[in-house]
């Protein structure tokens, strides 16, 4: 059988292969046709342009005046009669002159342009006298009789065809000697006014080699006339094998001759109507195909050997084998029965169609009897429908299954394989950890909630301790008491920002601290940081350098707050590991993020230190004396919130050598305002005699992008118009216009220490642009600047009283009379109206009878706490400004009072400076602050 198929596909193919060089011999026919084609077509249109030619030499009716003026050729016209009845004398006489004239135009035409196409003579014979006469060409004159008779019958065909209204041009074969050529004649009519005047001839000399192109196949050609008998032959010793071919079919045939001996093409010469016919012999097709033929054979045979032996093969390795594996594929399903019933776990092959069990073991029997009729059922459809793999189920005995179950084949039928699996244990022990995560969260919750709660309890005394200190501040004391009263301020401010941290630990650790985005200046920002620290940095004798690069955004969208909080950490933790040299900030900006680096010649941290760094209550003292300072909680803080701000933070230390703490915060709402730059710039000459490189490369590149002309300092080129800025005092003796000194020992804005001499801070490097400018705007500094600056290690002073403010009427609600008092006496101070009430209740009570500009109550007070106060006057149209205090700093309780209809907020404890920018700011009282 499979021989057969063999066989049979082959036989297709030699088919196939057959058919494809029998397509490729009928396109080699098609291509030697338009050759013969294109020859006769070629020979048509010269045959129309010399009949427009002689029709109009002909047409003139002066035959002394031919159309046409040429070159005289010394020429005889030879005149010929057709038959004994021709009147050549006729002819001369009356159209002597034309003839002459066409043959000189003729004879010009073949001599001066291109020769005409293979053309052996042209003729003209005249209609009527029956005389022809030869053109252009003198050679082979026509005298055979044959010729002759050939030439007066086909023009008598041409003549009588007009009489019959068949009007066409006639084409004949003369054969020669040879029998693959002759002359082939192609005749047509010449009118003059509608009137045939003759007829015009073309002889060519035609064989049949040119109808042939190259082939390598024995190509045989046979030329026919319009009766499709045979002329011409090519080749000449195929003449008897062509003269056998019956050619008596339609005019375009392609197929083979009546004796099945050759393939031939048959078509028609259009316009002639002579026929060609292409033909080569059938045993050219299987002399192509003999070696396919062969090869198909010898395949044939082989495959027949190699079946023979496959099929043997076959049933000495299959057939016997495959009775030995029936019998093994039955021992292992026994063994596989075995397995089931011995598993530690339900196992059921269910059959999906009905759900009908067809095998399982006794514990998936017993399983199944737990189940009661509504959870099979359910287990059944949901096997049914594929929605799922597996389900869990809780038999009447409150036991947990887990069923798993894939699908698969088995004797033929859809089945599940379902595995039941007793999770009752694993069920009790999950519930169990899930009790004990509830139970660490509860615990979590319960010490948050614990932190907050002491650190709201000890906020409260707190603020009755720092509000007094403040207030006995602001009064004349001696200088011991001043000095003890300096420390105890001291301790509260360090027992504050104790509590503090620990409060936004705990509100961190349980996810209650927000960032609140808004847009803010970065330069305020490290403005206030530092100017909080001066102090500190004056009293240690450090120096402090404040680096802000110029394409750092004015404006960008964060929360300033604790950004500030975070500077203000990692500032304060270099100067107190600093004891000598210097602290350095640096604000930089690239690829879309704010760089702020603190850089400090501290003691540095040790390598096995330096993984613990950001853990909790981790320190490193800077000394003996300071060991029990902080919390060790401020760089875990710090590193939590510039998380929550999408940020990073980073650090290098070197023990002895001091630590760079990076910090790095994602551009939002990014703004830059255009500056504008004096046009003095460009003309003032500015020289930089620095030490400090990197303070160097620092002001050349500020002073270039404000446009100054910035050379280094060399003496030889001073010409007295330059303002040099050093790091170092300078001789008096130096000749230039202006001298500023940046000294890291100056603290304060740019003073005035002899003439044109100017000290300027390291902090406030970013501003020396604008100190420029007013040097450049004023000759002279001295009525500019001051002489001298208020020294920053000064006391604080609470800011007096203005006349203006004791227009405003405040109502302080509070339950505590420490608190109560201390906010009057605050208030009061600065200079404002107060009134007091114990609790809500007694603030509606003196509402009633009495009015006020701004309502500043408690939130946790008995009887009637903030919240409702404010609920109740808000519902009853009271629309004057409220102000919560509270000691509970979350920011859930913020929110709340804003939620409630109060206008803000405020944590304990309240400085006076605080208390007073937001009075005046719901006051509407513009008054400046001290």
């Amino acid at each position: 059988m499979l021989w057969a198929l063999g066989a049979l596909l082959t036989s297709f193919y030699l088919i196939n292969l057959f058919n494809t060089v029998k397509a490729d011999m009928r396109q080699e026919f098609n291509s030697n046709f338009d050759v013969a084609f294109a020859n006769v077509r070629i020979l048509s249109g010269i045959l129309r342009d010399i009949q427009v030619i002689v029709e109009k030499e002909l047409s003139s009716k002066n035959d002394k005046d031919p159309t046409i003026t040429l070159p005289q050729y010394d020429t005889i016209l030879p005149y010929i009669p057709l038959n004994s009845n021709s009147d050549c004398e006729l002819l001369h006489k009356s159209s002597h002159n034309h003839l002459e004239s066409l043959d000189q135009s003729l004879s010009f035409r073949n001599d001066n342009t291109s020769p005409i196409h293979h053309v052996t003579q042209i003729l003209f014979v005249d209609a009527k006298s029956m005389c022809m006469v030869k053109l252009a060409y003198r050679g082979n004159i026509v005298d055979s009789d044959a010729v002759k008779k050939m030439i007066y019958e086909s023009s008598l065909r041409v003549i009588n065809m007009k009489d019959q209204g068949r009007e066409r041009a006639i084409f004949t074969i003369q054969p020669d000697s040879r029998a693959d050529g002759g002359n082939f004649y192609i005749f047509s009519p010449v009118y003059i006014d509608g009137h045939i005047k003759g007829i015009i001839i073309i002889d060519q000399y035609l064989t049949l080699e040119y109808f042939k192109q190259a082939t390598y196949r024995p190509l045989h050609i046979t030329l026919l006339n319009e009766f499709k008998q045979p002329e011409l032959f090519y080749p000449t010793k195929s003449i008897n094998k062509q003269t056998t071919i019956n050619f008596n079919m339609q005019s375009a045939y392609f197929g083979y001759d009546d004796n099945f001996t050759s393939l031939l093409l048959l078509r028609r010469l259009s316009p002639a109507s002579l026929y060609v016919a292409y033909s080569i012999p059938i045993k050219q097709i299987y002399v192509e195909l003999k070696a396919s033929l062969i090869n198909s054979a010898i395949l044939n045979v082989i495959s027949a050997i190699a079946i023979t032996f496959f099929v043997w093969r076959f049933e000495r390795k299959m057939f016997s084998p495959a009775e030995d594996n029936a019998i093994r594929l039955e021992e292992h399903e026994q063994f596989n029965h075995k397995i089931v019933a011995s598993a530690p776990v339900g196992i059921s092959i269910l059959r999906v169609s009905d759900g009908v069990n067809i095998l399982s073991n006794e514990l998936a029997h017993n399983y199944t009897r737990m189940l009661t009729y509504e959870d099979q059922k359910r287990i059944v459809d949901i096997i049914c429908d594929k929605t799922s793999s597996y389900i869990d189920v809780v038999t009447s005995d409150n036991n947990h299954l887990q069923i798993s179950f894939v699908h698969s084949r088995y004797r033929n039928e859809e089945v599940a394989i379902c595995v039941l699996i007793d999770v009752s244990t694993r069920v009790k022990m999950e519930k169990s950890l899930q009790e004990m995560a509830s139970a660490a969260e509860q615990a979590n919750q319960a010490k948050s909630m614990f932190l907050a709660t002491v650190s709201h309890e000890l906020r409260t005394p707190l603020y009755g301790i720092i509000g007094n200190l403040e207030l006995i501040q602001s009064h004349s004391l001696p200088s011991e008491s001043a000095r003890l009263l300096a420390t105890m301020n001291n301790s509260s401010s360090l027992l504050l920002k104790i509590i503090s941290d620990i409060l936004d630990f705990s509100k961190i650790e349980s996810k209650q601290l927000k960032i609140e985005p808004r847009d803010f200046s970065c330069r305020e920002v490290i403005s206030h940081v530092t100017s909080n620290y001066l102090p500190l940095i004056t009293k240690k004798g450090l120096g402090l350098y404040c680096y802000i690069d110029a394409d750092v955004p004015d404006i960008i969208r964060n929360d300033p707050v604790r950004l500030q909080q975070i500077i203000s950490n990692l500032l304060n933790n270099a100067i107190k590991f600093t004891a000598s040299g210097c602290v350095v900030i640096e604000i930089t900006s690239k690829h879309g993020y704010l760089y702020i680096s603190i850089k400090d010649t501290g003691l540095g941290i040790e390598d096995k230190l330096q993984f613990q760094l950001f853990e909790p209550f981790f320190q490193i003292s800077a000394n003996k004396e300071n060991s029990t300072q902080g919390t060790g909680l401020g760089l875990a803080i710090c590193e939590k919130l510039i998380n929550l701000m999408d940020g990073d933070i980073e650090f290098i230390s070197q023990k002895r050598i001091g630590s760079i703490f990076s910090i790095r915060i994602p551009f939002y709402g990014v703004k830059f305002y255009a500056k504008q730059v004096s046009k003095q710039h460009s003309q003032q000459k500015i020289m930089l005699a620095i030490c400090n490189d990197f303070l160097e490369r620092y002001l050349h590149n500020l002073l270039s992008q404000n446009h100054f002309q910035v050379t280094l300092y060399e003496e030889e080129k001073i010409d007295g118009t330059e303002l040099l800025i050093s790091d170092r005092p300078n001789e008096p003796t130096i000749s230039v216009h202006y001298q500023i000194e940046i000294s890291e020992k100056h603290i304060g804005p740019p003073e005035q220490i002899r003439e044109n001499y100017w000290l300027h801070n390291t902090y406030e490097l970013s501003e020396l642009g604008s100190v420029l400018d007013t040097l450049l705007a004023e000759h002279s500094l001295a009525s500019t600047w001051p002489i001298s600056l208020p020294s920053p290690l000064t006391s604080t002073k609470v800011m007096q009283t203005n006349s203006n403010l004791n227009t405003v009427k405040i109502l302080v609600v509070d339950d505590h009379p420490i608190n109560r008092h201390l906010l009057v006496d605050q208030l009061t101070s600065i200079g404002f109206s107060v009134s007091m009430a114990n609790d809500g209740i007694d603030a509606i009570e003196y509402l009633k009878n009495n009015s006020t500009d701004i309502l500043l109550t408690d939130v946790n007070m008995p009887n009637m706490d903030g919240y409702e106060l404010t609920q109740y006057l808000r519902n009853r149209g009271y629309t004057k400004p409220i102000i919560g205090i509270t000691a509970n700093a979350l920011a859930e309780e913020k929110q709340r009072c804003t939620n409630v209809g109060m206008d803000n907020c405020l944590s304990k404890p309240v400085s006076l400076a605080i208390l007073k920018e937001v009075i005046i700011e719901y006051s509407n009282i513009q008054s400046q602050i001290h």
